[in-house]
């Protein structure tokens, strides 16, 4: 063990600069992975730009499919509204002639 402050001081540096060698092994060997992942998310970004242009494309493509879909939906419900509607009158009106016949049946004479 050294017993002089000057070794003691020699000594904490020696000690300090293999600590510094250590660190800047590990930070030079985190540099080169970061090199190495930087292709590959250049590729990523490639390639979700590539897929976001083709998504835009598909939209742009089935957007007028939608589009008449939609309207043809809208008129599909306009007319089953309007038969709705023609089917409530024609059940209303054959109630009511149900009860005039039966009116009818009932004024007449049993034969």
């Amino acid at each position: 063990p050294p017993s002089s402050f000057e070794e003691r001081v020699l000594a904490e540096f020696a000690a300090m600069r293999q600590e510094f060698a250590a660190v800047h092994s590990r930070l030079a060997t985190l540099e080169d992975r970061v090199v190495a992942l930087d292709p590959r998310l250049t590729s990523l970004e490639a390639r979700l730009t590539s897929l976001e242009d083709k998504v835009d494309v598909r939209l742009r493509e089935t957007r007028p499919i939608w589009e008449g879909v939609l309207q043809r939906l809208t008129q599909i419900e306009t007319a089953l509204d309007s038969f709705n509607r023609q089917l409530r009158s024609l059940i209303a009106d054959t109630y009511q002639m149900r009860a005039r016949v039966e009116k009818l049946e009932d004024s007449q004479p049993n034969i």
